[in-house]
């Protein structure tokens, strides 16, 4: 009964464009989240995709899958970023549409290196380590293409450090990786 109240409910976001993406990004997420944007696109029965994201991030190849999804689409995606936005779960809201990407008060932004671990022989490690280097370039790029930071050596100093960096909503909102913080509405 439980799973059927839940396909129920997600039928119900699914009406009306939305996209929810919470916890961690891995292959499974990435699968449902971009079937669930070649579908609307498909479907043409939206005129815009709302993704919210509460996700503390993951494997880097499955968040660019949704990135790459996400820039395909000929429908726009909109984005909210609610809870936590941290690692990938960063990057994958940074590509919502510009103007549209919109984070609550309390919402925890985390910017970082991303981090690997290798195993093998000597071939295989060498082998390994030009796809880190692949990696931290397409996520160079991405910053560079969806944040006002220009200069990589900026954003490297900064939001790509060796530790974690922390950002106030405020802060994301300097550096152009969100465009609005959604106002607190007050009790009466």
């Amino acid at each position: 009964m439980a799973e059927k109240d839940k396909e129920q409910k997600e039928s119900g976001l699914n009406d009306y464009g939305i996209i929810y993406l919470s916890g961690p990004i891995n292959g499974g997420t990435a699968e449902a989240v971009s079937k669930q944007i070649i579908e609307y696109n498909i479907k043409g029965e939206v005129n815009q995709i709302q993704m919210i994201i509460n996700s503390p991030g993951g494997s880097c190849p499955a968040g660019f899958s949704i990135i790459d999804i996400m820039e395909w689409s000929r429908i726009p995606i909109y984005t909210t970023g609610i809870g936590m936005i941290a690692s990938m779960g960063l990057l994958v809201f940074m590509t919502g549409e510009k103007g549209r990407r919109v984070i609550t008060p309390r919402t925890s932004i985390l910017s970082h290196r991303f981090s690997a671990f290798n195993f093998g022989n000597h071939s295989q490690l060498i082998a390994g380590r030009k796809e880190e280097d692949l990696e931290h370039e397409r996520i160079i790029n991405h910053y560079l293409t969806y944040s006002n930071i220009k200069d990589r050596k900026e954003l490297e100093s900064y939001l790509l450090r060796d530790v974690d960096t922390w950002l106030a909503p405020n802060e994301a909102i300097e550096h152009g990786i969100a465009d609005i913080i959604e106002p607190v509405r007050k009790r009466q």
